[in-house]
């Protein structure tokens, strides 16, 4: 969601419940523009505010900045997040993918306090003894003395770490962000570099389009065959829908709803199904669009049996 006028793009939003009080909003504001003022011109091109995490202690803000230059069929995005403890952006640290596995099962609620431990790590031998006992398997092999230091060794041991709530945030964000950040169709185009771009010419879908979910697609490395087919024949950078389509999305019926405005009937509100808290909306006739998620982070595991 534009940052430029926060205000603006939630009003969009706010008859669904989307919204922030004044205080909130403008820390919020506060804390965006001095993300932006501490980066440096290399971390991002573009910041968004992509949502709010709700937990039972304190909340976690998160941003996406993204970068199109130089980045081959899709821009790279990099995650920051703050809470209502401090309202500051920090970046998310690496996503820890040792326990990928236990990810899906952790139901409970968020409790706002990042360094929670999920799951503590207590490795059987100190990292010096299994360094010792790996270092005595291996046979001597004479060092070059003008090799590069710095040169990493492939069977070097895999420090385990703590499972800690930011850790689970971010694997959150990252899975909301594949399923639900979407924009409609040539809001974005794709450059003679294979580059995706914002399209200076998109002037917003009309009426009709606005309200079809065949008129949006995902905002992310495109993921189907048949796009990724599509993005190496010469035509690519003509076509409008060269991301992954929304309306492929499973369950095919259910997945999302669309509605219109109360004020208007002029602004698109989609909602996803399978994220409860998920909005994307859209202007007909504008170029104004947005996605924010606004909600707990757990997913409707059961969504495909509540639509048979």
């Amino acid at each position: 969601m534009d940052i430029q006028d926060l205000s603006a793009s939630l009003r969009n939003l706010q008859h669904h419940g989307v919204c922030f009080n004044p205080e909130e909003r403008l820390q919020l504001e506060m804390a965006l523009q001095q993300l932006i003022n501490t980066s440096a011109d290399a971390d991002f091109e573009e910041l968004l505010f992509w949502g709010r995490l709700s937990g039972l202690n304190a909340d976690y803000y998160i941003a996406v900045g993204l970068v199109y230059t130089g980045r081959y069929e899709f821009a790279t995005k990099r995650f920051y997040y703050a809470t209502t403890q401090d309202f500051s952006f920090k970046p998310f640290p690496a996503l820890n993918d040792q326990h990928k596995e236990l990810y899906d099962g952790l139901k409970a609620m968020l409790t706002g306090n990042p360094k929670l431990i999920h799951k503590k790590v207590e490795p059987e031998k100190s990292a010096e003894a299994q360094e010792q006992e790996e270092a005595a398997k291996k046979p001597v092999k004479e060092v070059d003395p003008l090799a590069s230091s710095e040169e990493e060794d492939p069977n070097a041991l895999i420090v385990p770490v703590d499972l800690k709530e930011i850790d689970r945030v971010h694997y959150i964000v990252r899975a909301i962000e594949n399923d639900c950040h979407i924009a409609p169709q040539g809001a974005f185009k794709l450059t003679t570099a294979h580059e995706v771009a914002r399209n200076e010419a998109f002037k917003g879908l009309s009426i009709s389009e606005a309200f079809k979910l065949s008129s949006y697609s995902h905002f992310r490395n495109v993921q189907s065959r048949d796009k990724k087919e599509g993005l190496e024949k010469d035509d690519a950078i003509f076509q409008k829908n060269f991301l992954d389509d929304v309306s492929a999305d499973k369950p095919p019926h259910g997945s999302w709803c669309i509605q219109k405005d109360s004020s208007t009937g002029t602004t698109a509100v989609l909602r996803n199904m399978m994220w409860p808290g998920s909005f994307a909306f859209h202007k007909a006739g504008t170029k104004q669009f947005g996605s924010v998620y606004i909600g707990d982070g757990i997913k409707n595991t059961d969504l495909a049996f509540m639509l048979l």
